[in-house]
Formats: C-alpha cells, sequence, structure tokens
C-alpha cells in the first residue's frame, strides 16, 4: 500500500512539471557602420568635492581616454578657476591645491589634445 501511494505521488509531482513553457524570444541585431563616437550621446560625469583648501575633481566619460592607454579618443581636461586657467590635466581625477578662501566659480572643459572642443564642460561655484 506505501509502494502504491508512493509511486502514485511520484507520478503525481512528475506530471505537473510537464508545463507549457514557452519559446525563448529571439532578437536580430544588425551592426552598422559609422564613427563610435559620434554616435554615442555625450555626456560626461564630473563630480568635486572641497576638503580643506583643496578642491578634488573626478571625471569619467565613457568613450574617452585621459592617459592614451585605454581605447578611446584622447583627451584632456582644462581647468579655469574665477576666469584664471589653472592647468592641464591628463588623469580622469586631479586636486587643486591650496586655493584662497572665498566663493569660486570654477570651469572644467574636456578638450581634445589639440585643444579643441568636445562639448563637454560643467561649470559650478565652490566654497573655500
Amino acid at each position: 500500500m506505501k509502494k502504491m501511494l508512493g509511486i502514485l505521488l511520484s507520478l503525481l509531482i512528475l506530471s505537473g512539471c510537464r508545463q507549457n513553457i514557452p519559446k525563448p524570444e529571439t532578437i536580430n541585431v544588425k551592426a552598422s557602420e559609422g564613427n563610435m563616437v559620434s554616435q554615442v550621446k555625450k555626456e560626461a560625469t564630473i563630480r568635486h568635492f572641497v576638503r580643506g583648501n583643496d578642491l578634488f575633481v573626478e571625471c569619467f566619460v565613457p568613450y574617452v581616454s585621459f592617459s592614451g592607454l585605454n581605447k578611446g579618443q584622447p583627451a584632456k581636461i582644462k581647468v579655469y578657476v574665477d576666469g584664471e586657467f589653472k592647468g592641464d590635466y591628463n588623469t580622469a581625477a586631479f586636486i587643486l591645491k591650496d586655493l584662497n578662501s572665498g566663493i569660486h566659480y570654477v570651469k572644467v572643459d574636456i578638450v581634445k589634445p589639440n585643444n579643441k572642443s568636445l562639448g563637454l564642460s560643467k561649470k559650478f561655484y565652490i566654497t573655500i
């Protein structure tokens, strides 16, 4: 009797596993030709914070390489504080040290190595 109940229970469980499973949907992808940089929406994430008299800046642009070691369009960062040029940077993160106390207007431009604009910049105010 226990064997019969075990077999019946096993058959009941196994028959429940036979559901109609939907076929996976396929998506056909077509490759396109062209310049990758022109197809990518020009977006940059530029974060900053102040600690003491120093300004820490971090830039993330998906299709740009600041060091030239990675794939992507080579670029550099130009920084202006209160309209005065402070320097070129070839790294995605950098520190502007020993800024004077007060409110400052900062402009960060991402440009090609020949100083032509990529159309990416951020302007912000900081208080030291």
